[in-house]
């Protein structure tokens, strides 16, 4: 905390968001504060999605490249070359490779990608008989054998983990500056309702940083999830209880805003 000028209230220091009196005092606070600390959240969240994937998903994958015969392909937009069904899968993922079109094959993971004779089938444990179907498209053409996919996977994976980390974290700057012009307007509101001291740059400021509460329990319901310490249908409840998080955030921080003065001393008009 600092001394303001001409020896005002003292004024804390922005830092941290997860308290009422901390979120407010990023609506005085630099925009290079905030974006400081919106960065420090969003590598969090994106760390943890990188994280959940190489450690769930990879392996799945993996398994499924080494079980791959060298005969298989895609020719002519069709599966080839694939003489029974091929499965790898953990609690989270599941890859199957089948020569004949099913809708089930009897798998329980979270998430399930099915190549068929003639698509890829994606799908969850929430609908096993609904998913996405994607064509391989007339004249499609690719190989799929083990040799030919595994010295591929080990050079482009960590690339992939690496994309996957940095679009998350630019998307998730991007969609926060957004919101939080949707939140301007009622934080200015409510701070006039209550008489609270709130400019319209602060309004945005304050509205950006009551984001990342929300943002740090969707990072933990990722870890929590990869840990199997919650299942799919826990990860979708703190995934949509992290949304009106936000909400609660500002109106808090609006609240611990100082008060405006609505009765300021006169000014002795006998002195110059």
């Amino acid at each position: 905390m600092s001394l303001a000028a001409g020896g005002a209230a003292p004024t804390r220091a922005a830092w941290q968001p997860f308290t009422f009196g901390g979120l407010a005092a990023f609506a005085r606070a630099g925009v290079g504060r905030l974006l400081l600390v919106e960065l420090m959240f969003a590598v969090l969240v994106s760390g943890s999605a990188v994280w959940f994937l190489r450690r769930a998903w990879s392996p799945v994958i993996l398994q499924a490249i080494q079980k791959m015969p060298e005969t298989a392909r895609i020719a002519d937009g069709r599966l080839a070359g694939i003489d029974a069904t091929i499965i790898a899968e953990t609690k989270f993922f599941a890859i199957a490779v089948t020569p004949d079109t099913s809708e089930q094959i009897g798998q329980s993971a979270d998430v399930q990608i099915q190549f068929r004779p003639t698509d890829v089938r994606v799908g969850s444990v929430f609908r096993p008989d609904w998913g996405w179907e994607f064509a391989y498209g007339p004249g499609g053409a690719l190989e799929l054998s083990r040799s030919n996919l595994e010295p591929w996977w080990g050079a482009w994976h960590p690339i992939f983990l690496a994309a996957a980390g940095l679009a998350i974290l630019a998307s998730l700057c991007g969609i926060w500056a957004l919101l939080a012009l949707f939140y301007t307007v009622p934080a200015k509101a409510m701070a006039c309702l209550a008489d609270r001291d709130l400019s319209w740059s602060g309004a945005w400021r304050m509205g950006c940083a009551s984001l990342l509460p929300g943002a740090g329990l969707l990072a933990a319901a990722v870890f929590l999830y990869g840990w199997q310490a919650v299942d799919l249908a826990g990860l979708a409840f703190l995934f949509a209880a992290h949304a009106p998080m936000g909400w609660v955030y500002l109106a808090g921080g609006v609240w611990a805003c100082p008060r405006l003065d609505l009765n300021p001393p006169k000014q002795n008009p006998f002195i110059a």
